[in-house]
Protein backbone atom coordinates (compact mmCIF):
# COMPACT_ATOMS: atom_id res chain seq x y z
CA UNK A 1 0.00 0.00 0.00
CA UNK A 2 1.36 3.27 -1.17
CA UNK A 3 0.10 6.39 1.06
CA UNK A 4 0.14 10.23 -0.43
CA UNK A 5 -0.84 12.44 1.81
CA UNK A 6 -1.80 16.09 0.85
CA UNK A 7 -1.81 19.03 2.52
CA UNK A 8 -2.24 22.78 2.12
CA UNK A 9 1.03 23.98 3.27
CA UNK A 10 3.18 22.37 5.73
CA UNK A 11 3.13 24.93 7.87
CA UNK A 12 2.78 23.85 11.94
CA UNK A 13 -0.74 23.18 13.04
CA UNK A 14 -3.16 20.24 14.06
CA UNK A 15 -4.04 19.03 10.31
CA UNK A 16 -0.44 18.72 9.05
CA UNK A 17 0.98 17.42 12.32
CA UNK A 18 -1.85 14.80 12.31
CA UNK A 19 -0.49 13.83 8.62
CA UNK A 20 3.40 13.75 9.63
CA UNK A 21 2.05 11.64 12.66
CA UNK A 22 0.64 9.02 9.66
CA UNK A 23 3.90 9.37 8.23
CA UNK A 24 5.54 7.88 11.36
CA UNK A 25 3.43 5.44 12.37
CA UNK A 26 1.56 3.68 9.77
CA UNK A 27 2.45 0.10 9.01
CA UNK A 28 2.60 1.68 5.73
CA UNK A 29 5.30 4.35 5.82
CA UNK A 30 8.11 3.19 4.50
CA UNK A 31 5.72 3.25 1.13
CA UNK A 32 4.22 6.81 1.57
CA UNK A 33 4.87 10.15 0.58
CA UNK A 34 3.76 13.66 2.15
CA UNK A 35 2.82 16.57 -0.63
CA UNK A 36 2.36 20.42 0.27
CA UNK A 37 0.56 22.23 -2.66
CA UNK A 38 1.87 25.77 -1.34
CA UNK A 39 5.55 26.21 -0.45
CA UNK A 40 8.98 24.85 -1.05
CA UNK A 41 10.82 22.28 0.86
CA UNK A 42 13.68 24.50 2.26
CA UNK A 43 11.41 26.67 3.64
CA UNK A 44 8.95 24.09 5.03
CA UNK A 45 12.26 22.55 6.44
CA UNK A 46 13.61 25.79 7.98
CA UNK A 47 10.32 26.58 10.31
CA UNK A 48 9.66 22.95 10.45
CA UNK A 49 13.19 20.98 11.04
CA UNK A 50 11.64 17.41 12.29
CA UNK A 51 10.57 17.21 8.73
CA UNK A 52 14.19 16.44 8.25
CA UNK A 53 13.26 12.76 9.28
CA UNK A 54 11.66 11.91 6.01
CA UNK A 55 13.02 14.63 3.62
CA UNK A 56 13.45 12.29 0.55
CA UNK A 57 9.77 11.81 0.64
CA UNK A 58 8.22 15.16 1.23
CA UNK A 59 7.37 17.63 -1.61
CA UNK A 60 6.24 20.85 -1.79
CA UNK A 61 4.45 21.96 -5.24
CA UNK A 62 4.43 25.66 -4.76
CA UNK A 63 1.50 26.33 -5.51
CA UNK A 64 0.45 29.86 -6.65
CA UNK A 65 -2.46 32.46 -4.55
CA UNK A 66 -5.10 31.21 -7.77
CA UNK A 67 -6.08 27.54 -9.11
CA UNK A 68 -3.28 26.27 -11.22
CA UNK A 69 -4.44 23.05 -13.19
CA UNK A 70 -0.42 21.72 -13.48
CA UNK A 71 -0.61 20.85 -9.85
CA UNK A 72 -2.93 17.99 -10.81
CA UNK A 73 -0.37 17.01 -13.65
CA UNK A 74 2.51 17.58 -10.93
CA UNK A 75 0.35 15.30 -8.68
CA UNK A 76 -0.32 12.60 -11.32
CA UNK A 77 3.23 12.24 -12.07
CA UNK A 78 4.04 11.70 -8.23
CA UNK A 79 1.28 9.21 -8.06
CA UNK A 80 3.38 7.37 -11.30
CA UNK A 81 6.65 7.64 -9.95
CA UNK A 82 5.68 6.45 -6.34
CA UNK A 83 2.64 3.96 -7.36
CA UNK A 84 0.68 5.63 -4.93
CA UNK A 85 -2.66 3.73 -4.46
CA UNK A 86 -4.05 6.23 -2.15
CA UNK A 87 -4.21 9.48 -1.98
CA UNK A 88 -4.84 11.05 1.28
CA UNK A 89 -6.20 14.68 1.53
CA UNK A 90 -6.58 17.12 3.92
CA UNK A 91 -9.46 19.71 3.90
CA UNK A 92 -11.00 21.13 1.10
CA UNK A 93 -8.13 22.62 -1.24
CA UNK A 94 -5.93 19.49 -1.21
CA UNK A 95 -9.13 17.83 -1.52
CA UNK A 96 -10.16 19.26 -4.92
CA UNK A 97 -6.54 18.98 -5.99
CA UNK A 98 -7.00 14.78 -5.19
CA UNK A 99 -9.71 14.77 -6.18
CA UNK A 100 -8.78 15.91 -9.60
CA UNK A 101 -5.96 13.74 -9.57
CA UNK A 102 -8.19 10.65 -9.27
CA UNK A 103 -10.16 12.12 -12.40
CA UNK A 104 -7.56 11.42 -14.09
CA UNK A 105 -5.68 8.07 -12.66
CA UNK A 106 -9.18 5.73 -11.61
CA UNK A 107 -6.86 3.14 -10.07
CA UNK A 108 -6.18 6.15 -6.72
CA UNK A 109 -8.60 5.39 -3.87
CA UNK A 110 -9.20 8.82 -2.23
CA UNK A 111 -9.89 9.09 1.37
CA UNK A 112 -10.05 12.56 2.57
CA UNK A 113 -10.41 13.65 6.34
CA UNK A 114 -12.69 16.15 7.56
CA UNK A 115 -11.05 17.85 10.02
CA UNK A 116 -13.39 20.80 10.46
CA UNK A 117 -17.05 21.50 8.93
CA UNK A 118 -16.93 25.56 9.50
CA UNK A 119 -15.76 26.14 6.13
CA UNK A 120 -18.94 24.98 4.49
CA UNK A 121 -20.54 27.48 5.57
CA UNK A 122 -19.48 29.48 2.00
CA UNK A 123 -21.80 28.46 -0.40
CA UNK A 124 -18.93 27.88 -2.79
CA UNK A 125 -16.98 25.74 -0.85
CA UNK A 126 -19.55 23.49 0.08
CA UNK A 127 -21.03 23.48 -3.58
CA UNK A 128 -17.22 22.24 -4.47
CA UNK A 129 -17.39 19.46 -1.85
CA UNK A 130 -20.58 18.27 -2.85
CA UNK A 131 -19.89 18.36 -7.20
CA UNK A 132 -16.49 16.67 -6.67
CA UNK A 133 -18.22 13.85 -4.21
CA UNK A 134 -20.49 13.07 -6.59
CA UNK A 135 -18.25 13.38 -9.71
CA UNK A 136 -15.49 10.89 -7.58
CA UNK A 137 -15.37 8.58 -4.84
CA UNK A 138 -14.13 9.86 -2.37
CA UNK A 139 -13.85 7.79 1.18
CA UNK A 140 -14.66 10.67 3.99
CA UNK A 141 -12.88 10.25 7.36
CA UNK A 142 -13.95 12.82 10.26
CA UNK A 143 -11.51 13.30 13.03
CA UNK A 144 -14.82 13.69 15.67
CA UNK A 145 -18.24 12.22 15.43
CA UNK A 146 -19.39 16.36 16.55
CA UNK A 147 -17.50 17.23 12.85
CA UNK A 148 -18.80 14.22 11.09
CA UNK A 149 -22.54 15.45 12.05
CA UNK A 150 -22.07 19.36 10.94
CA UNK A 151 -20.13 17.53 7.83
CA UNK A 152 -23.45 15.57 6.77
CA UNK A 153 -26.13 18.59 7.76
CA UNK A 154 -23.88 21.02 5.86
CA UNK A 155 -23.66 18.67 2.63
CA UNK A 156 -25.88 15.49 2.78
CA UNK A 157 -22.72 13.71 2.48
CA UNK A 158 -22.40 10.94 5.34
CA UNK A 159 -18.99 9.76 6.06
CA UNK A 160 -17.55 6.68 5.99
CA UNK A 161 -15.83 6.43 9.65
CA UNK A 162 -15.17 8.78 12.43
CA UNK A 163 -11.16 8.67 13.61
CA UNK A 164 -10.22 10.50 16.50
CA UNK A 165 -7.38 12.76 15.94
CA UNK A 166 -3.85 11.11 18.26
CA UNK A 167 -0.72 11.97 19.46
CA UNK A 168 2.56 10.45 19.68
CA UNK A 169 1.95 10.05 23.92
CA UNK A 170 5.75 8.56 24.20
CA UNK A 171 6.90 12.06 22.57
CA UNK A 172 4.75 14.29 24.80
CA UNK A 173 5.05 13.74 28.34
CA UNK A 174 6.25 16.15 31.00
CA UNK A 175 9.43 17.37 32.10
CA UNK A 176 10.19 19.10 35.11
CA UNK A 177 8.33 23.16 35.48
CA UNK A 178 11.25 25.04 36.81
CA UNK A 179 13.46 23.58 34.33
CA UNK A 180 10.86 24.23 31.25
CA UNK A 181 10.70 27.77 32.09
CA UNK A 182 14.31 28.43 32.36
CA UNK A 183 14.67 26.93 28.72
CA UNK A 184 11.98 28.98 27.30
CA UNK A 185 13.16 32.08 29.17
CA UNK A 186 9.78 32.16 30.96
CA UNK A 187 9.64 33.64 34.34
CA UNK A 188 9.45 31.28 37.76
CA UNK A 189 7.10 32.50 39.63
CA UNK A 190 4.26 33.78 38.49
CA UNK A 191 1.01 30.86 37.74
CA UNK A 192 1.30 30.58 33.75
CA UNK A 193 -1.71 29.90 31.29
CA UNK A 194 -0.63 28.50 27.86
CA UNK A 195 -2.09 28.53 24.34
CA UNK A 196 -0.78 27.01 21.47
CA UNK A 197 -2.44 28.31 18.49
CA UNK A 198 -1.60 30.35 15.17
CA UNK A 199 -1.76 33.77 15.50
CA UNK A 200 -4.62 34.20 13.45
CA UNK A 201 -8.58 35.24 13.08
CA UNK A 202 -10.91 32.52 15.67
CA UNK A 203 -8.31 31.28 17.64
CA UNK A 204 -9.60 33.02 20.63
CA UNK A 205 -6.19 35.04 21.49
CA UNK A 206 -7.63 39.52 21.60
CA UNK A 207 -10.33 37.88 24.33
CA UNK A 208 -7.87 36.36 26.26
CA UNK A 209 -5.70 39.74 26.38
CA UNK A 210 -8.78 41.37 26.56
CA UNK A 211 -9.58 39.36 29.73
CA UNK A 212 -6.13 39.35 31.45
CA UNK A 213 -6.74 42.45 33.19
CA UNK A 214 -9.35 41.39 35.39
CA UNK A 215 -7.27 38.61 36.37
CA UNK A 216 -4.98 38.12 39.78
CA UNK A 217 -1.65 40.13 38.75
CA UNK A 218 0.67 37.03 38.94
CA UNK A 219 -1.17 35.15 36.18
CA UNK A 220 0.22 35.82 33.00
CA UNK A 221 -0.07 33.94 29.39
CA UNK A 222 2.33 32.42 27.06
CA UNK A 223 1.44 31.80 23.48
CA UNK A 224 3.23 29.83 21.56
CA UNK A 225 2.77 30.20 17.69
CA UNK A 226 3.21 32.58 14.71
CA UNK A 227 0.96 34.74 12.32
CA UNK A 228 -0.62 37.79 10.85
CA UNK A 229 -2.30 39.02 14.16
CA UNK A 230 1.58 39.24 16.24
CA UNK A 231 1.66 42.95 15.69
CA UNK A 232 -1.53 43.63 16.61
CA UNK A 233 -2.34 41.10 19.72
CA UNK A 234 1.21 43.22 21.14
CA UNK A 235 -0.96 46.29 20.47
CA UNK A 236 -3.82 45.53 22.22
CA UNK A 237 -1.81 44.28 25.13
CA UNK A 238 0.29 47.33 25.18
CA UNK A 239 -3.06 49.24 24.97
CA UNK A 240 -4.13 47.54 28.11
CA UNK A 241 -1.05 47.54 30.13
CA UNK A 242 -0.84 44.07 30.23
CA UNK A 243 2.77 43.69 27.46
CA UNK A 244 4.78 42.37 30.67
CA UNK A 245 2.47 39.73 31.39
CA UNK A 246 2.11 37.74 28.04
CA UNK A 247 5.00 36.04 26.40
CA UNK A 248 4.77 35.55 22.80
CA UNK A 249 7.09 32.31 21.96
CA UNK A 250 6.43 31.96 18.15
CA UNK A 251 6.95 28.64 16.83
CA UNK A 252 8.33 25.89 19.42
CA UNK A 253 9.62 23.16 17.92
CA UNK A 254 9.77 21.26 21.28
CA UNK A 255 6.22 21.74 22.60
CA UNK A 256 6.25 18.64 25.32
CA UNK A 257 8.51 21.99 27.26
CA UNK A 258 5.56 24.42 26.68
CA UNK A 259 3.05 22.13 28.16
CA UNK A 260 5.58 21.42 30.92
CA UNK A 261 5.95 25.29 31.52
CA UNK A 262 2.79 25.66 31.97
CA UNK A 263 0.16 25.60 35.24
CA UNK A 264 -2.91 25.34 33.06
CA UNK A 265 -3.31 25.38 28.73
CA UNK A 266 -6.22 27.43 27.69
CA UNK A 267 -7.37 27.06 23.78
CA UNK A 268 -10.75 29.82 23.39
CA UNK A 269 -11.26 28.96 19.67
CA UNK A 270 -14.36 30.10 18.08
CA UNK A 271 -14.34 27.00 15.86
CA UNK A 272 -11.93 24.07 16.09
CA UNK A 273 -12.68 20.20 14.82
CA UNK A 274 -10.69 18.09 17.07
CA UNK A 275 -7.27 20.23 17.97
CA UNK A 276 -4.09 18.23 18.79
CA UNK A 277 -2.65 20.87 21.20
CA UNK A 278 -5.31 19.91 23.20
CA UNK A 279 -4.15 16.54 23.51
CA UNK A 280 -0.91 17.43 23.38
CA UNK A 281 -1.36 19.48 26.27
CA UNK A 282 -3.48 16.42 28.60
CA UNK A 283 -0.58 13.81 27.19
CA UNK A 284 1.70 16.50 29.18
CA UNK A 285 -0.88 16.09 32.73
CA UNK A 286 -2.14 19.88 32.37
CA UNK A 287 -5.54 21.03 33.45
CA UNK A 288 -7.02 22.67 29.98
CA UNK A 289 -10.25 25.04 29.45
CA UNK A 290 -11.06 25.55 26.47
CA UNK A 291 -13.96 26.24 24.66
CA UNK A 292 -17.43 23.67 23.97
CA UNK A 293 -16.91 24.25 20.22
CA UNK A 294 -16.18 20.85 17.60
CA UNK A 295 -14.80 17.68 19.07
CA UNK A 296 -13.32 19.18 22.23
CA UNK A 297 -16.14 18.14 24.56
CA UNK A 298 -16.00 14.38 23.24
CA UNK A 299 -12.26 14.50 24.64
CA UNK A 300 -12.24 16.84 27.48
CA UNK A 301 -14.10 15.54 30.68
CA UNK A 302 -14.71 17.64 33.84
CA UNK A 303 -11.85 15.49 35.56
CA UNK A 304 -9.24 16.88 33.24
CA UNK A 305 -10.82 20.50 32.58
CA UNK A 306 -12.91 22.89 32.17
CA UNK A 307 -15.37 23.90 28.22
CA UNK A 308 -16.76 27.56 28.48
CA UNK A 309 -18.95 28.73 25.71
CA UNK A 310 -17.95 30.51 22.94
CA UNK A 311 -18.07 34.31 23.74
CA UNK A 312 -18.09 34.12 27.68
CA UNK A 313 -15.97 36.25 29.01
CA UNK A 314 -17.61 36.14 32.54
CA UNK A 315 -17.33 32.00 32.89
CA UNK A 316 -13.76 31.86 31.18
CA UNK A 317 -12.68 33.97 33.47
CA UNK A 318 -14.00 31.68 36.65
CA UNK A 319 -12.92 28.42 34.41
CA UNK A 320 -9.51 30.16 34.50
CA UNK A 321 -9.09 30.56 38.42
CA UNK A 322 -10.72 26.76 38.70
CA UNK A 323 -8.49 25.09 36.46
CA UNK A 324 -5.13 26.50 38.55
CA UNK A 325 -6.77 24.38 41.73
CA UNK A 326 -7.28 21.29 39.76
CA UNK A 327 -5.59 18.11 39.79
CA UNK A 328 -3.27 17.28 37.50
CA UNK A 329 -0.61 14.91 36.34
CA UNK A 330 -0.77 11.25 35.51
CA UNK A 331 -4.75 10.76 35.86
CA UNK A 332 -4.97 13.24 33.09
CA UNK A 333 -2.11 11.85 30.68
CA UNK A 334 -3.13 8.50 31.71
CA UNK A 335 -6.84 9.08 30.59
CA UNK A 336 -5.50 10.73 26.87
CA UNK A 337 -3.82 7.87 26.00
CA UNK A 338 -6.16 5.39 26.54
CA UNK A 339 -8.44 7.19 23.49
CA UNK A 340 -6.14 9.51 21.57
CA UNK A 341 -2.74 7.46 21.63
CA UNK A 342 -1.17 8.08 17.65
CA UNK A 343 -0.51 3.71 17.38
CA UNK A 344 -4.44 3.66 17.83
CA UNK A 345 -5.35 6.10 15.50
CA UNK A 346 -2.68 4.88 12.52
CA UNK A 347 -3.94 1.34 13.28
CA UNK A 348 -7.59 2.45 12.10
CA UNK A 349 -6.37 4.47 9.12
CA UNK A 350 -4.43 1.40 8.26
CA UNK A 351 -7.64 -1.18 8.56
CA UNK A 352 -9.34 1.76 6.41
CA UNK A 353 -6.56 1.54 3.84
CA UNK A 354 -6.92 -1.75 3.73
CA UNK A 355 -10.94 -2.68 3.03
CA UNK A 356 -10.27 -0.58 0.11
CA UNK A 357 -8.40 -2.39 -1.87
CA UNK A 358 -10.60 -5.40 -0.37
Amino acid sequence: MNVLHLVQHMKIGGLEKMAVTLMQKSRFASSSIIVSLEGNKQDALLGWPDLASFNDKLFCLDKPAKFDFTLVKKLSALIKAHNITVIHSHHIGPMLYASLACLADKGVSHVSTVHDAWYLQNFKQRLITKVLSQLTKIHWIADAQVVATDFYEQTSIETDKTILNGIDCSQFTSVDMHNARMELGLPIAPTLIGCSARLEPGKGHHDLIALLPSLEPDIEFVFAGSGSLMENLQAQAAQLGVSERIHFLGNIQNMPVFYSAMNVMCLYSQREGLPLSILESMACGKVTVASDVGGISEVLTPEQGILVKPDDLVGLKLAITNAINMKSGCCIRDYIISIADANKMSAEYDYFYDGLSA
